[in-house]
């Protein structure tokens, strides 16, 4: 992904997981991209204004479109075994794969669910404020940025990864994170190193603060025998990966 990729905000609404579900029940049906653009602009007809591509339905379908249609190149094998999970996937098990596939398509995306794990595990919650100061240093002083990291918050708690605490602005983890393993664990990780754009040692890959709602089912060793990830043994006899050339 081009550095220019990486400094471009793009996820700035709210998305409903209904909606994630609608456009990647349609790319794993085969539909086009053009297909699956129009199913989706014809279901948030009348649930959100406008009607051209620079108001919020509009906008709203070019972040889910994004994310599941017009992908970085790098992607393409991701995406590939992200719609064969989705089409077997129960719905209790489509936060995974979605949220795999908004880290390769959202840098800033990344950031938040990096930044909201982090403040998570050193405080038990999150605050907006705290996490648009961190945002504001790593991004930059941007307008836009403030309402863009609210509204990935409240969609991150419409779909059940963090809950509302007892005053406006905090967040709180769910109360049981979502156990995730075999394939759907191993996206979650390719996903991930591809939004990074960079290898990690195994440990940090494992625990990175941006998978915070999910338990992982996986391990060093499994990992090592994945086709799709590549594992180097370093000087201090640790492992880094990298995904697969």
């Amino acid at each position: 992904m081009t550095e220019v990729a990486r400094r471009h905000i793009g996820f700035d609404r709210r998305i409903e997981l209904s909606w994630l579900d609608a456009i990647a029940g349609q790319a794993a049906a085969g539909a086009s991209a053009q297909e699956a653009r129009d199913y989706v602009w014809r279901l948030l007809d009348g649930v959100l204004a406008g009607n051209s591509i620079h108001d919020a339905r509009g906008k709203t379908v070019t972040v889910l479109s994004r994310i599941w249609l017009t992908i970085p190149d790098e992607a393409r094998k991701i995406r590939e075994g992200a719609l064969k999970l989705y089409l077997d996937a129960a719905a209790s098990e489509r936060l995974p794969i979605h949220w795999a596939m908004m880290m390769v398509a959202y840098p800033f995306f990344l950031d938040v669910a990096t930044n909201a794990g982090k403040l998570i595990t050193m405080n038990s919650d999150v605050t907006l404020s705290q996490i648009v100061r961190r945002m504001l240093d790593a991004w930059g002083d941007r307008s836009t940025l403030p309402r863009a990291t609210q509204r990935i918050l409240r969609s991150m708690v419409q779909w059940g990864a963090l809950r509302d605490g007892s005053v406006r602005g905090q967040y709180l983890p769910q109360r049981a994170q979502t156990k995730v393993s075999g394939d759907a664990a191993e996206l979650l990780l390719m996903g991930l190193l591809t939004g990074l754009g960079r290898g990690l040692h195994v440990s940090h890959l494992l625990s990175h603060s941006s998978l915070f709602p999910f338990d992982l089912r996986a391990h060093s060793n499994w990992l090592s025998r994945s086709p799709r990830l590549q594992f180097h043994r370093q000087g201090d006899q640790t492992d880094f990966v990298e995904i697969a050339s």
